[in-house]
């Protein structure tokens, strides 16, 4: 199983077109949520960016030139039952046809706004809560951190007052944020010297109990600031080999101080 988000700052023009199927071609999802930037998609749009007639899609009117969601599915892998927008949020659930297991997935794009933000904690949080104990996945752009290491910039360090929040819509929802493959950012500058990870996918524990070889990948960036991200279960792979110790370590002075010093500050 494989699922991609990719924030395409604009699916316009036939170059970012082109870029997203051929993403798609490649890595073949069952799921691609992304942001568009339009205020209207068709049958045809969808169907040139999926490559075959065999998708459905979701679809979110931007308001202005901001947001705009669009999440496609292979229909002979995943069955959706229902749709429904939110402010920043388009939700679809259904299940996926091989293994008859239900999900609920969220599309997000998160404005830029501070107040705007909490906003979408808030309501967001509430609709994830209700839904109880069930396979629920968030991915798209946050525009949020949720530590001063995952944003660097020419400017040095700066204060950042919207990742306590963030962090604490993560932990009311009880959710769980993947450690991220392939690079440390997900967001650079034009010039290349700023950057954040702004991407990710979220995943309810009921679903990592289910696939718990879960993982998330950043792939190649083409013509957006953003770089596409994969979550995949993959059942040959658990992830890193596990940590080996030899003994004799254990002699070495300062030994049991240090393992105290490291494993407390994760």
């Amino acid at each position: 199983m494989r699922l991609l988000s990719w924030n395409v700052w604009g699916l316009g023009g036939w170059e970012k077109k082109k870029e997203v199927k051929e993403l798609v071609r490649e890595k073949f999802p069952l799921l691609l949520c992304q942001e568009t930037k339009m205020q209207s998609i068709d049958d045809f749009v969808c169907t040139s960016i999926w490559g075959s007639p065999n998708c459905d899609y979701s679809f979110s009117p931007s308001v202005g030139a901001s947001g705009g969601l669009l999440t496609v599915w292979n229909t002979s892998e995943v069955e959706v039952w229902a749709s429904s927008r939110g402010d920043h949020f388009l939700l679809i659930h259904g299940q996926f046809i091989k293994s008859n297991v239900e999900f609920h997935l969220f599309n997000v794009y998160t404005p830029c706004d501070q107040r705007a933000k909490q906003t979408l904690w808030t309501s967001l949080g509430a609709r994830i809560q209700s839904l109880g104990s069930c396979n629920v996945c968030l991915c798209g752009d946050f525009n949020s951190i949720r530590s001063l290491e995952e944003r660097r910039s020419v400017r040095g360090s700066q204060v950042v007052d919207d990742y306590a929040s963030f962090n604490d819509f993560i932990v009311e929802c009880v959710l769980v944020d993947l450690p991220l493959g392939g690079r440390k950012f997900m967001w650079y500058k034009g010039d290349g010297r700023s950057m954040s990870r702004l991407d990710r996918f979220m995943l309810s524990e009921e679903w990592c109990q289910l696939w718990p070889n879960c993982i998330q990948v950043a792939l190649l960036r083409g013509l957006s600031d953003h770089y596409p991200i994969s979550l995949s279960v993959d059942v040959q792979n658990w992830g890193p080999r596990p940590l080996r110790l030899l003994k004799c370590w254990q002699d070495m002075p300062g030994y049991n101080n240090f393992v105290r010093e490291k494993w407390s500050s994760l």
